[in-house]
């Protein structure tokens, strides 16, 4: 099933503040939030949309 990038943010979003990201990750996820609730997701590169989505798949595959 294809999950839309935002849904990809939120969902990782809920894991912020926990063991299951690394500090990083974190700042990573916290980062597209912001570029998402500023509806900029459209803006991400290849590279951010790749990571999120290699995130999202080892958290919720």
């Amino acid at each position: 099933m294809l999950v839309s990038t935002t849904i990809m943010i939120k969902r990782l979003e809920g894991l912020l503040g926990t063991r299951d990201l690394s500090t990083w990750e974190q700042d990573f996820v916290r980062k597209l939030a912001e570029l998402a609730q500023a509806g900029q997701v459209t803006q991400l590169t290849g590279a951010q949309v790749d990571k999120l989505d290699e995130l999202h798949g080892r958290h919720f595959a």
